[in-house]
């Protein structure tokens, strides 16, 4: 058995070693805002522990400082060319791109502080799937090193654990993309899972995000978008009025039906809360989304939202896609498969239960969001008030633009 943590090289030794996500976002922004300089910084959720006191700041500037000189290699740029449409001036910025400047120190409460300088977002933005797995990674080893049980057993436990998970889902007609890098417990362990994943349940497994690892098992990868997108814009539209700024909400993926084919035109409408998102949807984005992404609040009550708003418009909900990403387990991803499988088609994107379950480490909530696009505060409402992000001042004013009075109020547990 290969070690559980390779310790002799860096944790993230290529740029492709990302989600799919991040390179069609790249894309995006090269496109539309090549000059839109934005920062991001790190939080974690689960504040009872204290990250500053269980990783060591030097050796994770270390591993930061190894991603930083990294450059996209022409053999990875030749994978993704034979995989994406896109035009050759992209492909050269990319084979140049350098990443931002990245400040890490100890911050309040025994707390992590990690953000990018302010920078073009073509330079911060794949900051995000690089600073999560990298600190998961260091407080992983930490943690197993203080209870000084032997990587023989995590991986012992954690194949049994997925045996479990994939004698529940076998057979069920439930269909997952694999989410799992950013709170992976470590690239070995992605690795290992996916592979045993796709000989247990090949039925379940469709697809990967993280491309470098589709590329390695050859093996498709897939994603939709992020917050990021939609909290950049609306940033930046507040520079125009608040009209500018609720219409942002659909300028994103307006947007995005332009660059990219029907099958990755999902939607992720809750940055802002996605039961006025869906009441107020342009028809022709209705009608052009192939699906919708749920990640915060109520499953069943989005699903149900989307329904109704495809119903208004004539969509035959059979021939679209609901994608549900928020703190899945299996059990979670077979009530909502039975709730709505009847109804339209249903995919899941499975993440830190998938990478990140050995029962030896607290999976952790961790997030690396954008804070400022443009010189504005950004900010992320969402359909769980617990995962809110942003200045006071700048929620506030979010808050009343949207009419957003969401109380669902849950734990983030992944």
């Amino acid at each position: 058995m290969k070690k559980l943590f390779n310790t002799n090289q860096p944790i993230i030794t290529s740029l492709l070693e990302t989600d799919t996500y991040k390179i069609r976002m790249l894309y995006f922004i090269w496109t539309f805002f090549p000059k839109l300089k934005t920062k991001f910084a790190f939080t974690n959720r689960t504040i009872s522990v204290r990250l500053a006191d269980e990783i060591d700041l030097g050796q994770l500037r270390e591993e930061l400082d190894a991603v930083a000189i990294l450059r996209f290699k022409s053999e990875e740029i030749a994978f993704l060319r034979k995989q994406e449409n896109y035009p050759d001036e992209f492909w050269q910025f990319l084979s140049q791109l350098e990443l931002s400047d990245i400040l890490v120190e100890k911050g309040r409460d025994g707390q992590l502080k990690i953000e990018t300088v302010e920078d073009y977002q073509v330079k911060t933005t794949l900051w995000e799937l690089i600073v999560l797995p990298i600190v998961n990674e260091l407080y992983a080893r930490q943690i197993l090193k203080q209870s000084q049980v032997s990587e023989r057993e995590v991986v012992k436990v954690g194949e049994e654990l997925l045996k479990a998970k994939a004698e529940l889902l076998r057979g069920t007609g439930v269909r997952a993309l694999q989410f799992g890098l950013r709170r992976r417990l470590s690239a070995w362990w992605e690795k290992r899972i996916t592979e045993m994943a796709f000989d247990l349940m090949p039925d379940v497994l469709v697809a990967v995000s993280n491309i470098n690892l589709a590329r390695k098992l050859e093996f498709p990868y897939a994603g939709t978008n992020a917050h990021e997108l939609p909290m950049a814009l609306n940033a930046l539209r507040w520079r125009e009025g608040p009209e500018q700024a609720w219409q942002s909400q659909y300028e994103v993926f307006e947007k995005w039906f332009q660059l990219f084919p029907r099958e990755q035109r999902i939607i992720l409408p809750d940055t802002f809360g996605s039961k006025q998102f869906l009441d107020n949807i342009p028809e022709e984005l209705a009608l052009e989304a192939m699906g919708f992404r749920q990640d915060s609040g109520n499953p069943i009550e989005f699903g149900y939202w989307v329904l109704g708003m495809w119903q208004r418009f004539g969509v035959n909900p059979l021939e679209r896609t609901l994608l549900f990403s928020d703190g899945l387990k299996p059990e979670k991803m077979l009530r909502l498969y039975q709730e709505f499988n009847q109804l339209t088609k249903v995919l899941f994107g499975w993440g830190t239960n998938f990478s990140n379950d050995t029962g030896f480490v607290k999976a952790l909530s961790i997030v690396m969001k954008l804070v400022e696009a443009a010189g504005n505060p950004a900010v992320k409402l969402s359909d769980n008030i617990a995962k809110a992000i942003g200045q006071r001042d700048a929620i506030v004013k979010n808050k009343k633009l949207f009419g957003y009075n969401i109380s669902f109020n849950e734990e983030c547990v992944y």
